[in-house]
């Protein structure tokens, strides 16, 4: 199966439509209205409520913790509950399985085609295994209501295979380098803008003692972002998306020299000597307590962050990645972009009234995770006021306004095989077990060719 335009997000123009949308809309409605013409079409079935019978659907996601400050969490349970208010005789019934676990619980649905009504999950390689198999609806037909004209352009790429639409998109992620300014401060580091000052400023913060960087490899996941992150950085966005659609390679000069790049950082203990056995939630805490002093991690991690039960609220500050020297990415080549959405079952009973229920909670999320400060919105909608937003999301609009390309999730982009060889390959280098060489000609043998 052939993804179409999956070689490269094009969202350069989309992050500067979407800011200047969201941000430049406030005071329209005071927050209180997500827009009032996609308000006009949800739910618009020519029957008023009291009229319709009841409909029960279901829903699994991710988002188990309704208690998390979580920027996506908090957006999802708002959707949700205005969802509910807004379709009163419709009962969603809502599963929420954490991390990994629903990842294996949603291929094991989909195997059983065992599927609830809408579900979570992700565009590029990991939801192909389930449209190959008929189990997600193609939404082109019920999308002709102008729901499209809704949505920033762009952030529907990813949910589009073999020129059918499959998804709505949630929002615009990036990850981005988190600088705790008050150790920084006390090591007399430099917030690094290149390579040359990151390495000074790690030696410096461990002069004082103090962690440079938090890194829970144990869920493989944050350790796969330092590999992106500095694979772009020295082959570029364009190169990186394509090794990883298998129209360009991962054994090149610049993917291994990536490598070794993350090599000098792990030898130089810049996550610790046990980073590896280190999860991605304890990791997180230790920056969050003020332990360590970077963290490079996705932008829903802002809500905690700011929490006013936090120990580094307003001591913390977003940066761009650095540059390295010779490296063909530039600044302003990014980490993320639009690849989260929920689906609908191929199987689905009552699909014009589920339809008019899943655009109002998909629309209505993107609006509050904006709000939450995870990301920007995938949809033209007014937030109203922005003024007590979190004030990282804003800081990171304003750094990827000016962005010239972006690289999505690689565990997201590849298919779930090659995710899981992905993964293998990755851990073993980052336990020292293979050099740069080996490791990068093992991702384009048995990621990109399939060996």
């Amino acid at each position: 199966m052939k993804k179409v335009n999956k070689k490269r997000m094009n969202l350069t123009l989309t992050v500067l439509m979407a800011m200047s949308m969201l941000i430049t809309a406030c005071g329209g409605n005071n927050g209180n209205n997500v827009n009032s013409e996609a308000n006009a079409n949800s739910g618009n079935t020519g029957k008023t409520p009291a009229a319709e019978e009841k409909l029960k659907i279901t829903m699994w996601s991710q988002f188990a913790d309704p208690n998390s400050k979580d920027g996506g969490f908090v957006g999802f349970y708002k959707a949700l509950e205005a969802t509910k208010a807004k379709f009163p005789n419709v009962e969603i019934e809502h599963v929420g399985v954490g991390g990994e676990s629903y990842k294996t619980k949603v291929k094991a649905a989909s195997a059983a085609n065992e599927l609830p009504d809408i579900f979570y999950t992700w565009g590029g390689g990991f939801s192909e295994p389930f449209i190959a198999g008929n189990r997600i609806l193609s939404i082109d037909d019920l999308a002709k209501d102008g729901t499209l004209d809704q949505i920033v352009p762009g952030t529907t790429d990813n949910f589009i295979f073999d020129s059918k639409l499959y998804g709505l998109p949630i929002n615009i992620a990036t990850a981005q380098m988190y600088v705790n300014k008050e150790l920084f401060e006390q090591a007399g580091a430099k917030i690094p803008e290149t390579w040359d000052e990151l390495v000074a400023a790690i030696e410096a913060l461990k002069a004082k003692g103090i962690q440079p960087i938090a890194l829970g490899a144990k869920d493989r996941w944050p350790a796969m972002q330092w590999n992106a992150i500095l694979a772009i950085r020295m082959a570029g966005v364009d190169a990186v998306n394509a090794a990883l659609t298998k129209t360009g390679s991962f054994d090149t000069p610049e993917f291994t020299e990536a490598a070794a790049k993350y090599k000098q950082l792990i030898d130089a203990d810049a996550f610790g000597k046990h980073f590896v056995g280190t999860s991605y939630d304890d990791a997180t805490n230790m920056f969050l307590s003020g332990k360590a002093a970077m963290m490079f991690m996705g932008a829903w991690v802002n809500g905690q962050i700011e929490d006013d039960n936090s120990l580094v609220k307003g001591k913390v500050v977003p940066i761009k990645f650095p540059t390295i020297p010779g490296g063909k990415g530039n600044a302003d080549e990014w980490f993320g972009g639009s690849g989260e959405t929920f689906v609908l079952n191929a199987d689905l009973k009552n699909k014009e009234r589920i339809w008019e229920v899943y655009k109002f909670f998909i629309e209505t999320m993107s609006k509050e995770v904006f709000l939450a400060g995870s990301g920007s919105s995938a949809w033209k909608v007014d937030v109203g006021d922005t003024s007590q937003m979190n004030p990282l999301a804003l800081q990171i609009g304003e750094l990827s306004s000016s962005a010239t390309g972006f690289s999505y999730w690689w565990d997201q982009m590849l298919n779930g095989n090659d995710t899981e060889s992905m993964f293998g390959s990755l851990m073993k280098f980052v336990a020292g077990k293979t050099t740069p060489e080996d490791y990068t000609k093992e991702l384009q043998s048995k990621v990109n060719q399939g060996q």
